[in-house]
């Protein structure tokens, strides 16, 4: 398998690293290409109101992005010569419209690899989670705000009947099928309205644990109630399917059901 680890920031490229050496391990091994975007243009120069910069602003510009793409590339070089299992892993980094060379690139892996998303995310980083799972609707890996020990042999599967979540579960079957135990939770505005998933059966019949918790939906926010619920069932690793844009990307940088993101000490696996 092929995986993408997005190194977009020098704060967040340990952590992602770390969080896609995981994947790799979990997953019996595999490539991970370590990508980093370098914007070829200026970003505060990008509309005709705002004109051209001269040359010490051009200037200033290439050895900021230049500076940042070394620092993030010493980061990378140290996880490669210590990281455990020797991780099959290569640097790219690629100039150009980072939306554009970031999909092209995801749109080519099995699993892409992000940095943990809050309020305080750079403008490059929300690039990269738009292009990788809206413009390439890859397979997403959202790193957590800290290491995790394990990861993946508890996963919990945030239930909705959607393609987006069929979509996110398919891609993590690998690690569904060797799991130590899978929790399903499902809400529902009525207890039992809504009839068992059929995923509650497949991973039965491939005897993988797995149990079905069914909650009320109540006026707390619904990402609080599945956070509580995955914390007590033990969650190493969240599966769920993402919003439609742009709603959830408004979630993950600060909308009303940020509580999930900002508290959850787990990736979230994800798919649009």
């Amino acid at each position: 398998m092929r995986l993408i680890a997005v190194l977009d920031d020098a704060q967040t490229a340990a952590l992602t690293l770390h969080t896609a050496g995981q994947l790799a391990a979990r997953l019996g091994g595999a490539d991970i290409c370590a990508f980093h975007p370098m914007p070829a243009t200026d970003p505060d120069f990008q509309s005709p109101d705002e004109g051209l910069p001269d040359p010490a602003q051009q200037a200033r510009f290439a050895q900021t992005v230049a500076t940042r793409a070394h620092a993030i590339r010493q980061i990378f070089e140290h996880w490669r010569s210590t990281a455990q299992g020797s991780p099959h892993a290569q640097w790219v980094e690629q100039a150009g419209p980072p939306r554009t060379t970031l999909s092209l690139a995801a749109s080519k892996a099995d699993f892409v690899v992000l940095g943990p998303a809050s309020a305080a995310t750079t403008p490059l980083t929300r690039q990269s989670f738009a292009a990788t799972l809206y413009d390439a609707q890859a397979t997403v890996l959202i790193a957590p705000p800290t290491p995790q020990p394990d990861f993946g042999q508890h996963p919990v599967i945030a239930w909705q009947d959607t393609p987006n979540l069929h979509r996110a579960t398919a891609a993590a079957m690998p690690l569904l099928r060797t799991a130590k135990h899978v929790s399903i939770l499902l809400g529902e505005h009525h207890p039992n309205a809504v009839a068992d998933p059929t995923l509650l059966a497949t991973l039965r019949t491939l005897g993988v644990a797995v149990s079905l918790e069914r909650f009320v939906l109540t006026e707390q926010g619904v990402g609080e109630q599945i956070r509580a619920r995955a914390t007590q069932a033990g969650a190493d690793l969240l599966v769920m399917g993402a919003y439609g844009r742009p709603h959830f990307i408004e979630w993950l940088f600060g909308g009303p059901t940020v509580d999930l993101l900002a508290h959850a000490t787990w990736p979230i696996l994800t798919h649009h």
